[in-house]
């Protein structure tokens, strides 16, 4: 079943914010962890950096699979659709339960955003007939 309209432009803004933060993860001088989170690194800047380049590079691939995904392998979409709302889903978990920290961070709410809008539209998504005859 090929997906909605409304799937594939979720896809498409999803892989433009992976592009979006995951550049800045990589190119921002401190990695958006103090001007955007607020976050002190001083304890180990390079090891906080590294790492975060590395989150970086991470959503930079993803947002490749996205764009792959709505461009040419549209049938992917449907299962990226759960895949997104799987990693945010853990990201709520763990920003919100298992390891959050000491202070609100803007990631922590864009999760659980995400979590609920994409939960919304695989929902609906899901929920759609066939478009195939029985």
């Amino acid at each position: 079943m090929q997906p909605s309209v409304l799937s594939l432009a979720l896809i498409a803004l999803l892989g433009l914010i992976n592009f979006g933060r995951g550049a800045i993860h990589i190119l921002a001088p401190d990695g958006g962890l103090t001007m955007i989170a607020g976050l002190d690194t001083a304890a180990a800047p390079d090891l906080a950096l590294t790492l975060i380049a590395s989150v970086g590079a991470g959503q930079i691939a993803f947002g490749l699979v996205d764009v792959a995904a709505v461009t040419r392998y549209r049938t992917f979409v449907r299962p990226l659709l759960l895949i997104h709302l799987a990693q945010a889903a853990l990201a709520v978990f763990l920003l919100f339960v298992w390891r959050p920290f000491a202070h609100d961070v803007p990631g922590q709410w864009g999760a659980l955003a995400a979590f609920v809008i994409i939960g919304f539209f695989t929902a609906l998504e899901y929920s759609r007939k066939s478009d195939a005859p029985a």
